[in-house]
């Protein structure tokens, strides 16, 4: 297999038309991530299984009973491949290559333009670990092993912080005054606060340290 040297990126695919071909539990697993992000996702394909069959019963995927065809394509912004036909996958790649479409084949990176990480979410969180498509099992593996230090502690704290970058414009004039404070947080009791269920202790330590840098304006 070529190496490739995939960028990382985060998507916003909020509202965006993405596709999804195919009706088994990978392709299932691929809407549903979609949806996660906010896509309109579409699936298209002759015959889906219980769980496909579950997500588009829900309402929350549109469905197209068809085989693929081109048409397909028209005004998506990306496009994941999950049929067990590996003609109909190579297809697919093909033709959203020549709409220089993003555009992911399960399980064949070399006719991917990009490829879906193994992901840990914590609320504003994410943590995505790759193999660049040479191990999808150990990316995996590191994922279930990352996943320990990733408490949903850690998205609260993050959160947190986001909900007070306002204040932290406000009162801060300079970027660096704001890495000050932004450390101050990080350094404080905050997290572990939140790790004991303290949530009200790990809001007034937010709170004295905005309260010390709009008095220090």
């Amino acid at each position: 297999m070529r190496l490739k040297n995939f960028f990382p990126i985060n998507l916003d695919l909020q509202g965006r038309k993405c596709l999804v071909v195919g009706g088994g539990d990978v392709a299932e697993h691929k809407a549903r991530s979609l949806l996660e992000c906010g896509a309109a996702v579409i699936v298209v394909s002759p015959e889906i299984k219980k769980k496909m069959g579950v997500l588009i019963k829900s309402g929350k995927a549109c469905y197209i009973k068809q085989k693929y065809q081109e048409k397909h394509l028209k005004g998506v912004f990306l496009v994941i491949a999950a049929t067990d036909d590996e003609s109909v996958n190579t297809l697919i790649a093909r033709h959203a290559g020549d709409r220089g479409m993003l555009v992911n084949v399960v399980d064949a990176p070399s006719l991917c333009n990009f490829i879906v990480p193994a992901v840990i979410r914590r609320g504003p969180l994410v943590m995505g670990i790759s193999t660049s498509g040479h191990s999808p099992m150990f990316a995996q593996k590191m994922r279930a092993k990352c996943a320990k230090c990733a408490t949903p502690a850690l998205g609260s704290f993050i959160k947190m912080m986001g909900t007070s970058r306002k204040e932290v414009k406000a009162c801060c004039d300079t970027i660096s005054k704001r890495k000050v404070m932004y450390l101050e947080m990080i350094n404080s009791p905050m997290l572990s606060l939140l790790e004991q269920g303290k949530v009200r202790e790990a809001r007034q330590t937010l709170h004295n340290i905005l309260k010390k840098g709009q008095e220090s304006k």
